[in-house]
């Protein structure tokens, strides 16, 4: 890549980022969605949206050169959707400002998406084959598109994943993996002053269970519990007879789940409040992005190619998940936050580093290509 090149990407990047797109607005991603069928189609790729098992998600497009291969060299994972309500766009104009750009999704994940396309010019897609699977909600977790991902990276000897460098560069090596529950407390209700004594508070049981898993997070072993309160009774008059919380373990270690399990028995099934029932509901997991086996090629891999086109390699180890703890859980040696370098994410203050989108670019190049050169 070019610093004429450049140019056209921000361009470019300018016409993406004033679509909204928010993971909700069907319209906005479908808009994404064609931007990049035509991008496809003037580098010669071939398209395929994705059917989501939900209506309430826009479908996700898969683009390549060899649109039904069996195998392929290099999938690279990216998002079309923002977290940005419609309508914040008006507010939030595509600024550039010296070394920067500040627009509603610039750096996640709509520059790491487009760097995918640059990629692909600058490789010889005639030895290669390559994919890009672009998803269409991953801001609220990817429930409908984790098989399909799966599927390509099934058949991908390595996945990239185009999310953001960190604000420093570093690009990211492993994720924390995670289980999402939903538990509903069943209590009685009573007047809180003329006969509290009658009620039984799900409340107080919601509040119980909350501290009990606060007191589980360990740091060393690198699991931690979070709740939020999604219902917590009608009024202060009122003992309450219903309660509800999302907990969420993040973890890295697979001996974390058994833990998590075995405490949630202990807590329910002993509540504080007698008389009180609950149920619990498994709302997501995903396994930790973690890869012993293939994950020191690739760094000895980005350390060399970094070294001869003079560009620092940094790693960092994220507790957030992304589209790479499901390419990972599939068996494909997996590598994120390999967009370009840009920070406050989820933010109006957003931004991109248009200093680290060419040495990116090439550097990912250099990395597939003496990858390619490795023994499958």
């Amino acid at each position: 890549m070019n610093n004429e090149q450049l140019e056209i990407f921000l361009d470019e990047l300018k016409e993406l980022t004033d679509i909204e797109s928010p993971t909700t607005a069907i319209d906005g991603i479908n808009q994404v969605a064609e931007w990049f069928i035509k991008k496809a189609e003037t580098l010669g790729l071939q398209h395929k949206r994705i059917s989501m098992t939900s209506d309430k998600v826009a479908p996700g497009l898969f683009i390549s050169n060899h649109l039904d291969a069996e195998k392929f060299d290099i999938l690279f994972v990216a998002h079309m959707d923002t977290v940005f309500p419609l309508g914040t766009g008006k507010n939030v104009p595509f600024t550039r400002k010296e070394e920067r750009i500040n627009a509603l999704g610039v750096i996640d994940d709509k520059s790491g998406a487009l760097l995918s396309f640059y990629i692909a010019q600058e490789l010889d897609l005639s030895k290669y084959t390559i994919g890009i699977y672009l998803n269409s909600h991953e801001e609220n977790g990817s429930l409908y598109a984790k098989e399909s991902i799966r599927e390509y990276a099934r058949k991908a000897r390595y996945c990239f994943v185009m999310e953001p460098a960190r604000e420093d560069g570093s690009m990211v090596s492993t994720r924390k993996g995670m289980v999402t529950y939903q538990i509903e407390f069943h209590g009685v209700a009573a007047h809180a002053g003329n006969c509290p004594e009658r009620g039984r508070s799900a409340l107080v049981e919601a509040a119980h269970f909350i501290t009990e898993f606060y007191k589980l997070n360990d740091f060393d072993v690198g699991h931690t519990f979070n709740c939020v309160m999604t219902h917590g009774g009608s009024g202060h008059n009122v003992i309450a007879d219903y309660a509800a919380l999302m907990i969420e373990m993040r973890y890295k270690k697979s001996s974390s789940i058994e833990f998590f399990e075995q405490h949630l028995q202990r807590v329910l099934e002993n509540p504080l409040v007698e008389g009180i029932t609950s149920t619990k509901t498994l709302i997501n997991k995903e396994s930790p992005m973690i890869d012993e086996k293939y994950l020191p090629l690739i760094k000895k891999v980005f350390d060399e190619v970094g070294e001869k086109l003079a560009i620092p390699i940094k790693w960092v180890d994220a507790g957030g998940l992304s589209d790479g703890n499901i390419a990972a859980s599939a068996g494909c040696p997996t590598i994120d936050g390999l967009g370009p370098t840009g920070g406050n994410m989820h933010a109006k203050t957003e931004y991109l580093e248009i200093n680290s989108v060419i040495p990116k670019c090439n550097l990912v190049v250099g990395v597939i290509n003496a990858l390619m050169s490795h023994p499958a």
